[in-house]
Parts: C-alpha cells; sequence; structure tokens
C-alpha cells in the first residue's frame, strides 16, 4: 500500500484508490542498454517525488484534475531482469489495467521499457498508432547486437504498427535515415520545424483514432528537462509541447502514454517537476477536452 508521498501527486485514498481511479501510474525503472549516461531507473521514483509540489489546479484547464482519480502501482522490480522479461512483465500488467477500463501511463526507465506496454495497447487496440516525441529516431534494427536497446525501441515497435509519427528528432544514424527513407516514415525533423514552424494539427493526419503517447524526455529542450541520458541541443519547448498533446488528446482517443529516459541530477530538480508537471497535463488533456 503506498502512503501520500509515494503516490503521483501525493493523493489522499480517496482520489488515488485503484477501484476508482480513472488513470493508473505504471513506474518502471528499467534500465540495461543506456549507451552514455546511467540513471534512468532512477526516473520514475524522481517523477513521484517532484509530482509532490505540482499544484493540483490546472489553471488552463481551470479544474482539479486530479478529481477523476489517479492510481499509482508499486514500482517494478527489474533488479535481475533482462529486457524480454522486463518487457513481458509490463504487458501482463498493462493488459490488467486496461481490462478494468483504465487509463495507463508508465513512467521509465530506459526506452526500450516502453515496448511491454505497446504490445498490450496493440492487442486491445489493433488499429493503434503511435505518436513519438524523442531527439532519436530509435529506428536501428539493433545497437551493439541488441535488438531490445533503447535506440530500437521503435524498430521493434513498426514490425507490427507502421502507424507512427515522430516529432523532435535532431539525432540519427546513416541506417536509421535509410530506413525512414524507405519505409517513407513521418518524421518530422527539429531543424526543419524550428526553423519553419508547423502546425501541429498536421500531426493529425499521420494518427489512426486510438493513439499511443510515447515520449523521451530527451525530445524536449535540454532548458526544460536537462535531466536525461543523451540530451542533445535544440528541442521542444513546454508550451510547444502542450500545444501538441493539446492537439492530439483533442481530436483523437489517447489509450495510454509513457515518460521514459529521465535521468534525475541530484540538486538539480526542474527536469523532473516539468515532466511531472506534463504528466499531469496529459491526464487534464484526457479527461476534460
Amino acid at each position: 500500500m503506498h502512503t501520500a508521498d509515494q503516490n503521483f501527486l501525493g493523493l489522499e485514498p480517496r482520489f488515488s484508490d485503484y477501484k476508482t481511479a480513472k488513470t493508473v501510474i505504471l513506474p518502471a525503472p528499467f534500465e540495461a542498454s543506456t549507451s552514455y549516461q546511467e540513471g534512468t531507473k532512477l526516473g520514475p521514483k524522481a517523477i513521484l517525488e517532484a509530482s509532490q509540489q505540482v499544484e493540483l489546479y490546472d489553471i488552463e484547464l481551470a479544474r482539479d484534475c486530479h478529481t477523476q482519480g489517479i492510481h499509482t502501482l508499486e514500482t517494478f522490480d527489474f533488479s535481475k531482469t533482462d529486457a524480454p522479461t522486463a518487457c513481458k512483465m509490463l504487458y501482463e500488467k498493462t493488459k490488467k489495467v486496461l481490462e478494468d477500463g483504465k487509463f495507463p501511463i508508465m513512467l521509465g526507465g530506459e526506452h526500450t521499457i516502453s515496448y511491454g506496454m505497446f504490445e498490450a495497447l496493440f492487442e486491445k487496440y489493433p488499429n493503434l498508432s503511435i505518436f513519438h516525441i524523442d531527439a532519436h529516431t530509435d529506428m536501428r534494427e539493433a545497437y551493439e547486437g541488441n535488438p531490445y536497446s533503447h535506440a530500437s525501441v521503435l524498430y521493434l515497435m513498426r514490425k507490427s504498427c507502421k502507424k507512427t509519427v515522430s516529432i523532435g528528432i535532431r539525432s540519427m544514424c546513416e541506417e536509421e535515415r535509410l530506413y525512414v527513407n524507405e519505409n517513407k516514415v513521418p518524421v518530422y525533423y527539429d531543424f526543419q520545424t524550428q526553423k519553419t514552424g508547423f502546425n501541429p494539427k498536421d500531426l493529425l493526419k499521420h494518427l489512426t483514432q486510438d493513439v499511443y503517447v510515447t515520449i523521451d524526455v530527451d525530445g524536449l529542450s535540454p532548458t526544460l528537462v536537462p535531466s536525461t541520458g543523451t540530451p542533445e541541443p535544440g528541442g521542444l519547448g513546454y508550451y510547444e509541447t502542450l500545444d501538441i498533446l493539446r492537439e492530439i488528446f483533442k481530436n483523437k482517443n489517447v489509450v495510454g502514454c509513457d515518460f521514459v529516459e529521465l535521468m534525475p541530477i541530484p540538486g538539480l530538480v526542474h527536469g523532473d517537476f516539468a515532466v511531472a508537471k506534463l504528466i499531469y497535463k496529459c491526464i487534464g488533456y484526457k479527461y476534460y477536452l
């Protein structure tokens, strides 16, 4: 049983009970293939801690969005688990959450773990599409010989789900460029969108009605979220990100979200708080747009 300071937003029991909650938070601190800095396994805990400081009243939506109920599950123990097993564990738990009619939000961990949530969502919603914020395309067939690498998670997902669109992208290898071009994958490169701008509504044409939102926090500007393992110059700003998410939540049926690759930096908490705030904004957009 979680105490208030261990659940998202520190909610009291009447707003955090599983039976009545519409949203369920799944803390999934898997980390095995990080290629620069390590520490994403500490991300879920940092997000939960930062969320204690998020005001429950949403100025934009003019309401307290937590009253729909938000339950935080016990944190997964991946201490002796490989990537396929960790993804299977998350798949099983997400499947149960979906069967109970709830909206799942997963906190990573490295991006690899998103594959487990994707499998559960794709099983329930066969016409699923994927909206992907990231600095990297994550479309290598394998990285350092590992097909379950954080750098390969979109490639894995696209084996069964071809409807994807990526934004924030500003780092890729030649193999990924060839894959994107040959498969005509919709990718909004950051150098283009930052220079010429774009209309968030333009993203909608690449998505089906049922959408999985997967957000690697390095897709955001490092001025907003410096706490990530592979920060890249450029990236999406806070209000730019909200504009995008608002359009997707307003016009599509978002069936699940994740926020991955937060690598907390001791004493530097604004990135942790920004991610916690974005999660709460997504919950508000889910129920009040």
